[in-house]
C-alpha cells in the first residue's frame, strides 16, 4: 500500500513540476523572442529618444518585417509619433499577419517566422454580442526548418473586432502542426480554435 501511495505521490510531483516548467518556459521563450525583435526596434527608439529625424525608408524597413510591427507601433505610440506608422500596416489583415508571425517565433512553437505567407480566407463569427473576424493564412517555413517539408501550412489570427485600436485588441494566433493547406478547411479551423479558447476560459 505504501508503495502504491509513493508512486501516486511521485506522479503528482512530476505533474506539478511539468506544469511549473511549462508555465515558466512560455515566459522565458517570450523574453528570448522579444529580445531579438527589440534589437531591430532599438535604433528607431534611440533616434526618437534623442529627437533625431527618421526617414520613411527607416520606418518602412522595420514595418515590412511582419513580426516587428507590433513593437514598432508601441514604440511610436510611446514617443507620440504614431503619425509615422505606415497606414497600410494598420489594416486588420496586416495586424493578423503580424500576430501570427510573432506567435510562430516563440521557442515553444515554430521557433521561426514564415518565409512566405498568404491570406487564404477571412472568416466572420458571432462572438457573444458582437462579430469578430478571423484571418486564415497559409505559410511556408524556411528551407531547413523541421516543418518546411510540410509545404503550405494553415494558421490563423483573430478575432478582430470593428473599431479596435490597432495592435491592442484581443486577437490571438494559432497553428496546429501538420495542418496542411490542401487538407484542412479554413472555416472548420476557426471553429475549432474558438471552441478550444472557449473551453480554456471555461
Amino acid at each position: 500500500m505504501e508503495y502504491i501511495i509513493g508512486i501516486v505521490i511521485s506522479i503528482i510531483a512530476l505533474f506539478v513540476i511539468f506544469l511549473w516548467w511549462r508555465y515558466t518556459s512560455v515566459a522565458r521563450g517570450a523574453r528570448q523572442r522579444d529580445e531579438k525583435i527589440l534589437q531591430i526596434i532599438d535604433p528607431i527608439g534611440e533616434k526618437l529618444a534623442s529627437g533625431q529625424q527618421l526617414t520613411e525608408e527607416e520606418i518602412e524597413g522595420v514595418a515590412n518585417i511582419s513580426y516587428a510591427r507590433p513593437f514598432l507601433y508601441e514604440a511610436l505610440k510611446h514617443f507620440e509619433r504614431l503619425d509615422l506608422f505606415p497606414e497600410q500596416y494598420k489594416t486588420p489583415e496586416a495586424q493578423a499577419e503580424s500576430i501570427l508571425a510573432l506567435w510562430m517565433m516563440h521557442p515553444n512553437e515554430y521557433q521561426d517566422a514564415p518565409e512566405k505567407i498568404e491570406l487564404v480566407e477571412k472568416v466572420t463569427r458571432n462572438l457573444d454580442t458582437e462579430e469578430g473576424d478571423f484571418y486564415v493564412f497559409k505559410f511556408q517555413l524556411p528551407e531547413g526548418h523541421w516543418a518546411a517539408e510540410d509545404g503550405w501550412i494553415l494558421g490563423l489570427s483573430g478575432p478582430f473586432i470593428k473599431n479596435d485600436v490597432p495592435y491592442s485588441g484581443v486577437a490571438g494566433a494559432f497553428s496546429r502542426f501538420g495542418d496542411k493547406f490542401d487538407k484542412v478547411n479554413a472555416e472548420k479551423l476557426v471553429d475549432w480554435y474558438i471552441g478550444m479558447v472557449t473551453r480554456k476560459r471555461g
